[in-house]
């Protein structure tokens, strides 16, 4: 590309990823990047444009009220196809949503379901091992007195 041809100096999508702007210097790109402008800074430079668009229009003669219209009708026109992109974007949105929400609530339910599941294991695994104590506590108590009673027999026999 010759000199000559190169953009002018400005803001520009950044050619190494759409999701910010870049500055281009005229001849080469700088490090400078910048968010994507909102749609209220969009909406003000196009009405910014028309206005100066306007106002030359007026000095340029008899098809100005021509050029002011047809402005007009293009800004329109960007307006609706705008809406319509947003509406559809915005349905997609909710399609999206709607189907991680039902995806969600049946990970939700998986996931209490299995921890339910180990809770009641462990309640059983506790109440066995607090059914083991008891009986290990009685058995152990039952041969503590066997034992001492046959101490005793052992020594009152002598």
């Amino acid at each position: 590309m010759r000199l000559e041809d190169a953009p002018p100096p400005g803001w520009y999508p950044d050619p190494e990823g759409r999701a910010h702007l870049r500055w281009w210097e005229g001849t080469d790109w700088t490090d400078e990047r910048r968010a994507l402008p909102i749609t209220a800074e969009t909406e003000n430079a196009l009405r910014v444009a028309v206005e100066a668009a306007a106002s030359a229009g007026a000095a340029a003669g008899p098809h100005a009220g021509q050029r002011r219209t047809d402005t007009s009708q293009i800004v329109s026109q960007v307006r609706d196809a705008t809406r319509e992109e947003l509406g559809r974007a915005g349905d997609l949105l909710s399609q999206r949503m709607q189907t991680s929400m039902e995806h969600g609530r049946s990970l939700v339910a998986e996931y209490a379901d299995r921890v339910l599941r180990w809770v009641r294991i462990a309640v059983v695994l506790a109440a066995l091992l607090v059914i083991a104590w008891f009986v290990f506590q009685f058995v152990a108590q039952v041969t503590l007195l066997e034992w001492l009673g046959d101490r005793i027999d052992n020594v009152t026999d002598r």
